[in-house]
């Protein structure tokens, strides 16, 4: 090993030190204490537990390594489970099937190997297949089954082609893989990856949706009409084929189901986010999307995951390579660990996608600080396997409006809308999990454990969506509306009428573009800041109904432009619109934002409009029961460890600027104050010390904890 290389490895390793996550030492031997005894894991029932998945993303001339090296290594990093190749694109087996392409760099049987040796090591093996596309031989053989768009070509791109979900190569010849494999081979899961009706390439072409005579074929049978003209809501065909990209894909996952559960009865078979048992997500850098990266996109990912399938487990891979073009150009670790720490904080799995073998890394400075980071999860497995989300605070969403948004014309708002409103959460260290609104309409999600409801500009809202969050509020729960929340029903159709009866609007007016307007932050009866509050975009007004207050007035219009006529001018009048209406309905409270506050944080990042939230927060919802004081860009967390215990997490983003992750620097003089019932003591598990709980002169309230400094996340376990 080179010195330069050698110097750049402990670097990596002294800087994660000094990031605080020191994972040797006490904190290890404090939480094996409590971890699960050596043998205790069983790859029959992975899922169930406390799982750790390396996913070595295979290349062909990988099929030449051996595999119990590649599965040793796997098991010494601290992983549990391994992705491994299977088939599909290319065989990684001695297929039969004529139209598979068999690898030829395959000496043995690749994947007979690969579990075997996966079970020799003691780790689960979960087959990957990617049916999605194909290579030129097949598309020669059966150019109908795969994809044509607009242009009248098909998605190629190095030597492969884009399979329509509607031809034969995954309406059919993907079964008959699929069968050969899993009659041959036993998995412990299967991993479907990139099944879809594909619009970009790995170029980032923009091809549109296919147009094939198959699509036609089956659109006009579904339906009776033909595919739209232009995939856009403009055409009235739109919205049935969105509904028909959704039937066609469950159509071809309940065959693969049905498939799996008669050759390997038991046996999860999953992809994505649309999951029955277990679900993977994938997080990954992509240059091509406007810089900087979202910096919650791994928190995001997986309370989103946790909202759609209460109570099951779900991973967000963090891919080690920054985009497609540069499949071995790596990540810091430090990304890596920020990564998964917003997957522990919020009940996710720790899940590392690599191209290649463990050894075969060009890099290997930044395996280490992720070996040690499984290690001590690892360790720390009691604390992880039986968590859920406990935040009483909920970002409301749904399938419905994340979709047909895009009907409406505020669908501009929408990206930095919701990224505002989590922001804005995080930075005001407000607990908080995403709420789906088809999961509290199934039942699945009971509005009963939320003491808030932020529902940020969700312009799409069905009826029954509206009635379950007037419950809410009639029971006491805070409901707080911005935009043009629910002016649109579930399908991006305009309503005439308000569906929440809590609301304070009766309807919407015509949204008036509100450029310069400012609210008078302090006066009214909310006053949440000293600084007057800007408003741009639109401002979302209607008739109020009886028994409305509005909490913020307006100032009078200030002239700009030169700054000799940048004033109010004398005996200017104040705008009689209602700044913020807030209106009781039964025990509880809606408070409706008329304007695009958490579009305006997102983009500015101004105090005064995170301000504004947290006053609402604080005067019309129920007390927090847990906050966190201390300077510094922390994020925390709280989830249900176990039966009773509770595990809080602070998430350091202070190595974070822009799209660069450095080692964070340690904060000092963090503290977390625990209203009601509290332990003596609470256990710092990756500092791996007892941290002793005091009251306050003037708070007794309150049990607090001082934090040990705090690297790149703290584990706070309230036993």
């Amino acid at each position: 090993m080179s010195q330069s290389f050698e110097a750049s490895r402990r670097q990596v390793l002294q800087g994660l030190s000094l990031g605080g996550l020191t994972l040797g030492g006490g904190g290890i031997a404090v939480a094996r204490a409590v971890g699960p005894k050596a043998g205790d894991f069983d790859r029959r029932r992975w899922w169930e537990q406390d799982y750790r998945i390396v996913q070595t993303n295979l290349r062909e001339i990988d099929a030449l390594e051996d595999p119990r090296e590649m599965a040793r290594a796997v098991k010494d990093f601290g992983g549990t489970a391994i992705v491994s190749n299977i088939g599909g694109i290319v065989a990684f087996y001695p297929t039969r099937l004529p139209l598979q392409y068999k690898n030829p760099f395959l000496k043995n049987d690749f994947v007979k190997e690969m579990i075997a040796a996966c079970h020799a090591e003691g780790l689960v093996y979960l087959g990957r297949f990617d049916t999605s596309k194909a290579l030129k031989s097949v598309y020669d053989a059966h150019p109908d089954w795969f994809g044509i768009y607009a242009d009248g070509a098909p998605t190629e791109f190095a030597g492969t082609y884009q399979a329509c979900p509607n031809g034969a190569w995954l309406q059919d010849y993907a079964l008959k893989m699929l069968r050969e494999a899993l009659t041959a081979y036993k998995p412990d899961g299967v991993f479907f990856n990139g099944v879809g009706f594909g619009v970009n390439d790995y170029a980032g072409r923009n091809r549109g949706f296919c147009v094939c005579n198959n699509c036609r074929t089956a659109f006009r049978k579904m339906y009776d009409k033909d595919l739209p003209k232009e995939f856009t809501f403009s055409d009235p065909n739109y919205r049935s084929y969105l509904e028909f990209q959704r039937r066609v894909l469950d159509d071809i996952f309940k065959r693969m189901h049905a498939l799996a559960d008669e050759l390997i009865p038991g046996v999860p078979i999953f992809r994505g986010e649309d999951y029955e048992f277990v679900g993977r997500g994938e997080l990954q850098r992509r240059v091509r999307r406007p810089a900087p990266e979202w910096q919650y996109q791994s928190g995001e990912q997986i309370r989103r995951a946790k909202a759609q399938g209460p109570g099951k487990p779900f991973s967000s891979t963090s891919t080690a390579h920054i985009d497609y073009p540069w499949r071995f150009v790596t990540e810091t670790p430090y990304y890596h660990i920020n990564r998964f720490a917003q997957m522990l904080g919020n009940g996710g799995r720790l899940d590392l996608y690599l191209m290649g073998s463990l050894k075969d890394q060009d890099d290997q400075t930044y395996l280490p600080p992720l070996s040690a980071l499984f290690k001590w999860e690892a360790a720390n497995s009691a604390h992880y396997l039986n968590t859920a989300p406990a935040a009483r605070i909920g970002l409301y969403d749904s399938s419905a409006n994340e979709s047909f948004t895009a009907a409406t014309p505020w669908v501009g708002y929408r990206n930095g809308t919701t990224r505002g409103a989590y922001s804005m959460l995080v930075d005001s260290r407000l607990p908080f999990q995403f709420v789906q609104g088809e999961a509290v309409v199934s039942g699945k999600t009971k509005l009963a454990d939320f003491d808030v409801i932020l529902a940020p500009n969700v312009v799409c809202m069905s009826d029954a969506e509206a009635a379950a969050l007037d419950a809410f509020v009639a029971a006491g729960g805070l409901l707080v509306t911005s935009g043009m929340t629910a002016g649109y029903d579930e399908q991006g159709h305009l309503r005439t009428a308000m569906p929440l009866a809590s609301s304070p609007l009766a309807s919407f007016g015509e949204p008036q573009k509100a450029e310069g307007w400012t609210l008078d932050s302090a006066r009214g009866t909310l006053r949440h800041s000293p600084n007057p509050t800007p408003i741009d975009g639109f401002y979302f007004g209607g008739p109020v109904r009886e028994g409305s207050e509005n909490l913020i007035p307006f100032i009078p219009d200030i002239r700009w432009g030169p700054p000799e006529y940048s004033y109010i001018v004398p005996g200017s009048k104040p705008r009689e619109a209602p700044g913020l209406l807030v209106r009781k309905h039964g025990a509880g409270h809606v408070a409706h934002i008329p304007f695009l506050n958490e579009w305006q944080y997102y983009r500015d990042g101004l105090l005064v409009n995170q301000q504004l939230l947290t006053a609402l927060v604080t005067r019309y919802g129920r007390p927090q029961r847990f906050v966190l004081e201390g300077d510094g860009a922390v994020e925390l967390t709280v989830m249900r460890s176990g039966a009773s215990n509770t595990l809080l997490h602070v998430i350091n983003y202070a190595g974070q600027r822009n799209g660069r992750y450095d080692a964070p620097p340690a904060l000092h003089g963090l503290s977390i104050g625990v209203a009601g019932p509290a332990p003596g003591q609470a256990r710092a598990l990756v500092s791996g010390v007892v941290v002793q709980g005091v009251t306050r002169p003037g708070d007794p309230g309150r049990t607090w904890y001082d934090l040990p400094p705090v690297g790149a996340f703290e584990a706070l376990l309230l036993s």
